[in-house]
């Protein structure tokens, strides 16, 4: 069973001056796009603090919001239940 039934034909090889040239000037425009930020560090412990970084400010964003909603809806669950047993409870005779 063939396993890459689509094989592309190996490129071929391009060792004229002018077009490395100008593979070099591609590659350092493309460089010179990345954003200045760490995640592209050369340093792994750099880009590994920094993907770090990202992530807990993510979680701490969604844990907030996630907070606030359960907290309005516990505020309404405890709202409605308090509505509802509010008029029992001060009808209930004690002895």
């Amino acid at each position: 069973m063939d396993t890459m039934p689509y094989q592309q034909p190996a490129p071929a090889q391009r060792n004229d001056p002018q077009y490395i040239a100008y593979l070099e000037q591609r590659i350092a425009a493309l460089e010179s796009r990345l954003p200045a930020t760490k995640v592209v560090a050369p340093g792994f412990w750099t880009r590994a603090f920094a993907i770090w970084g990202h992530n807990l400010l993510a979680q701490t964003v969604v844990s907030i919001v996630l907070g606030v909603v359960f907290m309005l809806i516990s505020l309404l669950f405890a709202g409605g239940i308090a509505a509802m047993l509010g008029p029992v409870l001060e009808n209930a005779s004690y002895y």
